[in-house]
């Protein structure tokens, strides 16, 4: 069997197990409330909703016609919707419908049949792009595998936010920019242009990917003919992919905001002090979100216990470490690749510095920079890898590295991220200054031994303080979040979870052997 075709199975097997049958994301779910509103012919916005805060996303905004719409990019709710109406039309048949309610059914659905796949086809685009840098084979397989296990690409292969769908998109940008100046195949500079485009609309913040995937593209053609003919005719092959997609976005945008320049944030910043929607509630603070001290969002992403890039991906560090050993050993192409990507790092941060929400709330990690982080990552980790089989490096201190860069993401992935929060913020806390990974630690030791710690949440729903609704929350929240375990908390059938427990039993034990003879193989070569 063909090396990329076993990490596309291995891949598949542990997306697979860790996911929880849900979107995982309150985001997530209003994109796809969205979709589903798009071919029911409903409105984004339901006309009973009755906001308790000013701003609150599920109140969307007034745009065109006196609509209100749901103010997030349009990218993500275009891909759920078919699986969204396959969700919607399978619940039809099903003899007791009562026992499966049908929105956790659209969203099973969706989470199977649209990012399941997605997921491995990012792990395969990873291979790939290390194939193109001239990486081995093997070594490629090994590194993509250990990309999704030991960075924070498993916790957003579970939790279903936009960022693996940007990074599948981003690594095919650039390496069908590779692809190019190997064979110079035109149709490739296309499709990297229209890859980008997609990502610009799945999310308008990704113009920064799309500008340094282009520059990636510039510098390497400069470097490889320094033809000024040739560097604009391929730039004005990637720009023909991108165009299309980039108008298709800015005229969506016109017709839900009448505006071609809007984006749904822009409205909101522009909309949200005087729409009368929220009339009754207490305003924002002037310029909201923009409210921090840029070092606020800066150092926060770099160095905040509840979110720090090298906390949360322990093997940036060690890969920043190689780069800078290696450099003047590395191909060309790989140090411009990296020299752009550390800037797309740089211009996420300056873009995010001044958000109120620059840590991405309840994610799990820098959710706004971790797709940049990822990027960084790829081709150092094979790096990396290569010199400790090498035995240029001593072999057990990378193997721990990598074994703790592992234990750490799957511990990302055991429970809600929301436990952490709710916890933080009964204790009055700021959720920033919390370390997420210590406290989600404690709680599963807990799970299994709930006297173990104080911190556990049997103790702290003893707090006689707490209310019901935030006791329930609490219950609701301490408990492992893999499919049979959520779905034990949706469904009214015994007979389904305990069938559904089984079966997801059996693939954890298969997965465990597919990565570990996988590994073995790859790595004894």
């Amino acid at each position: 069997m063909k090396i990329v075709t076993q990490l596309a199975l291995v891949a598949l097997l542990w997306i697979g197990v860790i996911n929880t049958g849900s979107l995982g994301s309150s985001d997530t779910d209003f994109r796809l409330q969205m979709a589903h509103a798009w071919w029911t012919g409903t409105p984004e916005v339901s006309p009973d909703f009755k906001p308790i805060i000013r701003g609150e996303i599920g109140g969307g905004l007034m745009g065109t016609g006196g609509k209100r719409y749901i103010n997030y990019d349009l990218g993500q709710s275009m891909l759920m919707l078919p699986a969204d109406w396959i969700g919607t039309q399978l619940h039809r048949f099903i003899p007791n419908r009562s026992a499966i309610p049908e929105l956790y059914l659209r969203r099973l659905i969706v989470s199977f049949l649209i990012f399941v796949p997605l997921n491995v086809a990012m792990v395969i685009a990873c291979f790939y792009l290390l194939r193109l840098f001239e990486f081995e084979e093997k070594l490629a397989g090994l590194t993509s595998i250990v990309m999704l296990m030991g960075t924070t690409v498993l916790n957003y292969a579970q939790i279903h936010q936009q960022n693996n769908q940007i990074l599948l998109l981003t690594l095919t940008s650039y390496a069908l920019s590779l692809a190019y100046l190997q064979r110079g195949k035109y149709q490739f500079l296309i499709g990297s242009g229209l890859l980008m485009g997609i990502a610009v609309l799945i999310r308008n913040t990704s113009i920064i990917n799309a500008f340094t995937s282009l520059m990636f593209l510039l510098g390497c053609i400069a470097y490889q003919s320094r033809n000024r003919y040739k560097i604009w005719q391929c730039v004005w092959l990637w720009t023909t992919g991108f165009l299309p997609i980039a108008l298709f976005d800015r005229t969506l945008a016109f017709f839900r905001y009448g505006n071609f320049w809007a984006t749904g944030s822009s409205v909101f910043m522009q909309t949200q002090a005087t729409d009368p929607f929220f009339a009754q509630l207490p305003a924002l603070p002037p310029n909201y979100p923009l409210i921090n001290s840029p070092e606020v969002g800066i150092l926060g992403v770099l160095f905040a216990p509840a979110k720090s890039i090298f906390i949360y991906d322990p093997l940036l560090i060690p890969c920043l470490v190689i780069a800078f050993l290696t450099w003047k050993m590395l191909l060309p192409y790989m140090r411009w690749y990296l020299i752009v990507n550390i800037f797309n790092l740089v211009m996420f941060l300056i873009l995010t510095s001044k958000v109120e929400f620059w840590s991405g709330d309840v994610a799990w990690g820098a959710r706004y920079h971790v797709t940049s982080v990822h990027l960084i990552i790829v081709p150092l980790l094979a790096l990396l890898i290569q010199r400790w089989q090498n035995q240029k490096i001593k072999n057990w201190f990378i193997a721990a590295l990598i074994a703790i860069s592992i234990t750490i993401q799957i511990i990302s992935v055991v429970m809600p991220n929301n436990l952490e929060v709710a916890q933080t913020l009964i204790r009055g806390e700021k959720t920033t200054n919390t370390f997420t990974l210590g406290r989600r630690t404690t709680n599963i030791l807990c799970l299994f031994n709930n006297s173990f710690s104080d911190e556990c949440t049997d103790k702290i729903l003893q707090n006689s303080i707490l209310s019901e609704a935030q006791k329930n929350q609490l219950q609701y929240d301490n408990r492992m979040v893999f499919l049979p375990f959520n779905m034990g908390s949706k469904l009214n059938s015994k007979i389904v979870t305990t069938l559904v427990l089984s079966m997801w039993i059996m693939v954890l034990l298969t997965a465990i052997f597919a990565i570990t003879n996988f590994c073995w193989q790859l790595s004894r070569a």
